[in-house]
């Protein structure tokens, strides 16, 4: 079997979805690969319908490359796929105990997310769940971080600011990743960065 010697990169896309009294306000905060996507959720039932376009990360199921279902849309040839996954909260009201009741999720968006049909090998598609776990991982920091939050003056100013403090790490952090494992291609440090992704997960 041929070895693909391209390197995977991830566009990053951060969704922001807030809803107050019956009104939905979106924002959305875009990475410089991707342009502003529609954060609706498709859920389906039915055995027989498609599988759905946008999900959450779950413990027991990984990506496959079914789930890339994208256009291919690489700046140049060394791109061989890329992940589109993003994290965001919604308020749903204020409990008894007068604390907002907040829900903090996360989103892979299968038909933005892409692979090149001579790069579906499994070390490429273990890069790009890295991403999509990383993704995760920050989810629980948003979601800790909203949690702890006392009673406020201004809600939503309140929930921005943390929520832009989180997402600046994220970014950062993903790039990390990918300048640490040279997208990937560094066996090595790919399989520390899953080791301690892996360790985090588990706590």
């Amino acid at each position: 079997m041929a070895c693909v010697q391209k390197n995977s990169v991830c566009a990053f896309v951060i969704g922001l979805l807030i809803c107050t009294q019956g009104v939905a306000e979106k924002v959305s905060a875009k990475g410089a690969k991707e342009e502003k996507i529609n954060n609706s959720s498709t859920t389906t039932k039915s055995e027989d319908a498609a599988p759905p376009t946008e999900f959450q990360w779950m413990e027991h199921k990984k990506l496959s490359w079914d789930d890339f279902k994208g256009p291919v849309r690489a700046s140049d040839d060394e791109s061989a796929a890329a992940t589109h996954c993003g994290m965001g909260f919604r308020i749903n009201g204020v409990t008894a105990a007068g604390k907002p009741d907040v829900t903090v999720y996360n989103t892979f968006y299968a038909k933005k997310s892409w692979v090149r049909s001579d790069a579906k090998i499994a070390s490429i598609l273990d890069h790009e769940q890295g991403h999509f776990d990383l993704c995760e991982l920050y989810t629980r920091k948003l979601r800790t971080r909203i949690n702890d939050l006392g009673n406020v003056p201004n809600l939503k100013q309140a929930l921005m600011a943390i929520f832009t403090e989180v997402n600046n790490e994220y970014e950062i952090c993903q790039q990390r990743y990918e300048d640490e494992t040279t997208h990937g291609i560094n066996i090595p440090a790919q399989r520390k960065w899953m080791d301690n992704i892996n360790k985090e997960l588990s706590l």
